[in-house]
């Protein structure tokens, strides 16, 4: 009932604060600076031990924005910590600036493969769009089905949503709305990962800094993305 009460008053004050979120949001994209995506291979083996197959999905967090080479973001970081265990078969697919059925669009085009576990990272860019909660879980059970028919993984990790309420270099309200909007759909994917077995929530709730942080002061870096994978390793490692 609160969750829903959240996301009809989230919508609500978004539409009364158009004009001005409108304004701020400009701003804020006028003077970002734009990071690019990581560099380096995008798939790969690595390790020794039992096979274990990791796909990383989403948008600018999982091709590892905010850091310089893909061994230092959210994949290499996990990859560190699995390979000390399992020869792991892994693949990045991702994109800065997706959305969730974007994502399940091109999803829908690869080849079908085998994993074992996706991880995936998404939601920041439907929430930044203006998509409501009830359209954006539409969005992730189509991408919950996509992922299951071309993957056939077992396993089905979902990062929450990254947290956008400590970022102090938004204004207000655009900033009350996209905390509020963020805390409403990670409550939706917490009882969504809740609700299906194969799916997993982790929390990714963590400090908020310049050391943290990429010099744009959104995307994470080196240090935020270790602290996110080891987080990821331990529902793996359990």
């Amino acid at each position: 009932m609160k969750i829903n009460w959240l996301s009809n008053y989230s919508q609500i004050l978004q539409t009364l604060l158009l004009p001005i979120l409108l304004v701020q949001g400009w701003r804020l994209r006028k003077n970002i600076i734009e990071l690019p995506e990581a560099t380096g291979e995008r798939q790969g083996t690595l390790g020794k031990g039992r096979k274990l197959g990791l796909i990383f999905l989403g948008d600018s967090s999982a091709c590892g924005v905010g850091v310089s080479h893909l061994n230092k973001a959210l994949s290499g970081g996990l990859l560190n910590i699995l390979s000390q265990k399992y020869s792991c078969d892994w693949k990045v697919f991702a994109k800065s600036k997706l959305m969730t059925s974007e994502l399940t669009t091109l999803i829908s085009k690869e080849e079908e493969t085998n994993f074992d576990i996706a991880v995936v990272c998404i939601g920041m860019n439907d929430i930044t769009d203006g998509k409501s909660v009830k359209t954006w879980m539409r969005d992730i059970l189509n991408l919950r089905k996509i992922i299951i028919d071309k993957y056939d993984v077992s396993k089905i990790i979902f990062s929450g949503i990254p947290p956008v309420h400590k970022l102090n270099q938004v204004p207000n309200p655009l900033l009350h709305i996209l905390g509020l909007k963020a805390f409403v759909f990670g409550k939706a994917l917490r009882e969504f990962c809740a609700e299906n077995n194969e799916c997993f929530f982790i929390d990714i709730n963590l400090p908020v800094s310049s050391q943290t942080m990429a010099i744009d002061g959104y995307h994470p870096n080196e240090v935020f993305y270790r602290a996110w994978a080891e987080r990821i390793s331990k529902s793996i490692l359990k």
